[in-house]
C-alpha cells in the first residue's frame, strides 16, 4: 500500500515540477517574438527614413537646378529692364534736349518774324522820303530782307523737329509700356524664386539644436573677430587647404547682375585700393554663389552690413558684402550660381551696390583673371 503511495506522489511532483518550466519556455518565446517584431518594425523605420533621406537629397539637387535656372532666368531679365531704362533715359533725355532747341528756335524766329513784319509794313522806298534817315537804318532793312530765305529755312527745319519730336514721345511711351511690363514680369519671377528658396531651406531641415549651435558659432566669430581680416582668418585659417598656383579650375558665375563701378586694383577718392570688384545693381537683384562651396558665414558683420563668406575648393574663398537678405545657412552646401540672398529692396537715391571679393590662400585676386561664365542667348 505504502509504495502503491510513493509512485503517484512521485508522478505528481514532477508535473508539478515540469509546470513553471513549460510556462518560462513559452513566456521566452513571446519575449523572442516581441524583439524581433521590434527589430523588424526599427528596420522599416530605418529603411523608410533611408527613403525619405534620399528623395529629400534628391529633391534638393533638383530643387537646386531649379534655383539655377530661375535665378539666370530673372537676372538676363533684369538686363533687359535695364537696357530698356536706358533707353527710355536716352529718348527722355533726347527729347529735352529738342524742347529746349526748338523753345530756343522759336524765340529767335519770333523775334525775326516780328522785325520783317514790321518791314514788310514799310516797304524800302519809304525810307527815302523820311527826314532823318541813317545808314543804320538802311543797313537794317536790307540784313532785313536778306533774312527772310533764311526764316523759311528755320521754320521748315522746325517743321521736321516736330515731327521728330513726336516720333520721339512715341517711342517713350512704348519705352515705358515695356519697362512696366518688364518689372511686373520681374515681381512674378521674384516671387517665384523666393518661394523656391524657402522651400529648398525647408528641405535642409536642421534641428533647433543645430540651429542654436549656428547661431551661437556666428555670435562667437562676430565677437573674436574686431575686422575682417580677423574674422577671414578665422573662417579659413592658413594651412587648411593645399596651396595651389594655377587659376581656379572653371569659369565663375557672376555673383549679382548689374554693372561693374570699382575693378580690382582701383582706387577711390580717399586712394583707398579696391581688393574686389563693386556691382551697382537693380533694386531686389538675387545673388547668386560665383562657384560651388560651403556657406561658412552668414550675416551681420561690424562695419560690412549682411555679408556671407564661401569656401570653395583648393584654397579659394570668396567673400560678399551688401546684401538686403542671406537666404543661406552657415554650413549649407551650394552650386554655382545658386541664389544666396537678394539686395536691398527698399527705394534710394542711388541704386544698391555689392561687393564682391575672390581670394586665393588668404590673398585678394583680380576675378576677372578667373573669368565670369558668359551668359546665355535670351530665347
Amino acid at each position: 500500500m505504502r509504495g502503491r503511495l510513493i509512485f503517484p506522489t512521485f508522478l505528481l511532483f514532477t508535473l508539478l515540477g515540469a509546470v513553471p518550466s513549460f510556462a518560462a519556455k513559452d513566456a521566452s518565446q513571446d519575449k523572442l517574438k516581441k524583439v524581433q517584431t521590434e527589430m523588424l518594425w526599427q528596420k522599416k523605420q530605418a529603411e523608410d527614413l533611408d527613403r525619405k533621406s534620399r528623395e529629400t537629397a534628391g529633391n534638393l539637387q533638383e530643387l537646386q537646378k531649379k534655383l539655377i535656372e530661375a535665378t539666370r532666368a530673372l537676372q538676363d531679365k533684369q538686363d533687359e529692364e535695364q537696357q530698356v531704362e536706358e533707353r527710355l533715359k536716352g529718348l527722355e533725355n533726347e527729347i529735352s534736349a529738342k524742347n529746349a532747341a526748338l523753345d530756343k528756335s522759336r524765340h529767335e524766329l519770333s523775334t525775326l518774324t516780328d522785325v520783317l513784319i514790321r518791314i514788310a509794313q514799310q516797304p524800302p522806298e519809304t525810307y527815302f522820303l523820311r527826314a532823318g534817315l541813317t545808314d543804320e537804318h538802311i543797313h537794317r532793312a536790307i540784313l532785313a530782307r536778306a533774312l527772310l530765305p533764311r526764316l523759311e529755312a528755320e521754320s521748315e527745319s522746325n517743321a521736321r523737329d516736330l515731327a521728330v519730336l513726336a516720333d520721339l514721345r512715341w517711342m517713350a511711351k512704348e519705352q515705358k509700356r515695356l519697362v512696366e511690363a518688364a518689372q511686373k514680369n520681374l515681381k512674378s519671377q521674384q516671387s517665384g524664386l523666393d518661394q523656391l528658396v524657402q522651400t529648398r531651406q525647408g528641405l535642409l531641415n536642421r534641428t533647433e539644436k543645430q540651429k542654436t549651435a549656428i547661431a551661437e558659432q556666428l555670435v562667437s566669430l562676430t565677437n573674436e573677430a574686431r575686422d575682417l581680416r580677423q574674422l577671414l582668418a578665422r573662417v579659413a585659417p592658413p594651412g587648411a587647404h593645399p596651396k595651389e598656383g594655377g587659376k581656379f579650375s572653371s569659369l565663375l558665375e557672376r555673383p549679382v547682375a548689374g554693372s561693374i563701378v570699382r575693378t580690382f586694383g582701383s582706387k577711390d577718392s580717399d586712394g583707398i585700393t579696391s581688393h574686389g570688384l563693386t556691382f551697382k545693381t537693380p533694386l531686389g537683384t538675387p545673388v547668386v554663389a560665383p562657384a560651388s562651396g560651403r556657406v561658412v558665414f552668414a550675416g551681420p558683420f561690424r562695419g560690412y552690413g549682411q555679408i556671407l563668406i564661401l569656401q570653395h575648393k583648393g584654397g579659394y574663398h570668396s567673400f560678399l558684402a551688401g546684401f538686403g537678405r542671406i537666404d543661406a545657412e552657415m554650413g549649407q552646401d551650394v552650386e554655382a550660381g545658386e541664389p544666396l540672398g537678394v539686395m536691398p529692396v527698399k527705394e534710394a537715391a542711388e541704386k544698391p551696390e555689392l561687393y564682391f571679393e575672390w581670394r586665393r590662400n588668404g590673398e585678394p585676386v583680380d576675378p576677372m583673371e578667373q573669368k565670369f561664365r558668359a551668359k546665355q542667348a535670351s530665347p
